[in-house]
């Protein structure tokens, strides 16, 4: 969802001969949002992202607020206040990960926007919002223009592109089976994998079990379009699905086939994106390099292919 990641499109700036005036000293602050703030957010985020329409921020907040936040994080993210007047927002979307190393909390970074006559002090927002050193921050749709100023700011690509596959062209293995998730394979799941299973199942993803005799894994994906020919402006679009969550990539290689004839034959989708840093072995498709790059900064690396919870479901393509 590159148009609604923190800086991901310049606003439109002043027209010609118009004249910046830089507010008064002290009277900007960074505060969070309260739920009164809610319809203030909206329309700031429907100026400054005008593609997407108010009912897209409201429906993908309607979805934030019914999820459990963590205790001791901002609920929504943080508004700068001029004078009273909000002039810029940042989300912030929480979740607690349970892993092997233990838990702890990891921030998607979303929807920066602020007012063109304040641009200068955009940095006060994500300064307020990265303060806790033991949180890992994501950014998933960083455009191209403010990658080097990430990276400058601590961010490291985890992700460095997408691999654009066609899974029903690998070759499945013997015994693989893949299923629409129900209740009834709550107990083949681990205890994180079903409560991510349950959960994006109700937020209208595609939830998939691949199982075999030995184990069963979660795959989730998202409806998405791409374009046909990508340098063309009025290019038809293809439908395709971009994987949310999935194992490592090695695993999920390895039941590409099973899962592109399922996508096939029950949704009629021949493509999947998948973030990647090259090509994988036994998967047709092309590796494309600098497409989509996902950006963390933090104490606890990010798995490859985990984009649960983030802007990508909450907001949509």
């Amino acid at each position: 969802m590159t148009s609604s990641s923190p800086e991901s499109e310049p606003a439109p700036g002043p027209g010609a001969g118009s004249v910046l005036v830089a507010p008064r000293p002290g009277a900007l602050r960074c505060r969070p949002i309260e739920e009164t703030d809610l319809d203030t957010v909206v329309g700031l985020l429907a100026a400054g992202f005008p593609e997407r329409t108010q009912a897209y921020w409201r429906d993908g907040l309607a979805r934030h607020v019914a999820r459990g936040v963590p205790d001791g994080v901002p609920r929504y993210g943080y508004l700068l206040d001029h004078d009273g007047v909000a002039v810029g927002v940042l989300l912030t979307l929480y979740t607690r990960i349970a892993d092997a190393t233990g838990s702890h909390l990891r921030c998607n970074l979303s929807s920066w926007y602020v007012d063109p006559k304040f641009r200068a002090a955009a940095t006060l927002l994500d300064g307020r919002a990265m303060q806790d050193k033991s949180v890992t921050y994501l950014n998933i749709s960083a455009s191209v223009h403010t990658r080097a100023i990430h990276e400058a700011r601590g961010f490291r690509a985890f992700v460095r592109g997408q691999l654009l596959a066609v899974p029903s062209l690998s070759r499945p293995q013997r015994g693989q089976r893949v299923e629409l998730f129900s209740e009834g394979h709550a107990g083949i799941l681990s205890p994180r994998e079903r409560e991510l299973a349950r959960d994006h199942a109700g937020y209208g993803s595609l939830v998939l079990v691949c199982r075999d005799a030995k184990t069963a894994r979660a795959v989730v994906l998202q409806p998405h379009r791409i374009k046909a020919v990508p340098r063309w402006p009025a290019s038809p679009t293809l439908a395709c699905y971009q994987i949310i969550f999935a194992p490592e990539p090695d695993t999920l290689a390895a039941w590409l086939g099973a899962i592109g004839r399922y996508l096939l034959l029950r949704h009629g989708v021949l493509f999947v994106m998948l973030d990647a840093n090259g090509p994988l072995p036994g998967v047709v498709g092309r590796y494309l390099h600098g497409r989509e790059p996902r950006y963390a900064r933090g104490p606890h690396p990010v798995p490859i292919g985990d984009l649960s919870y983030t802007e990508r479901v909450l907001f949509g393509s």
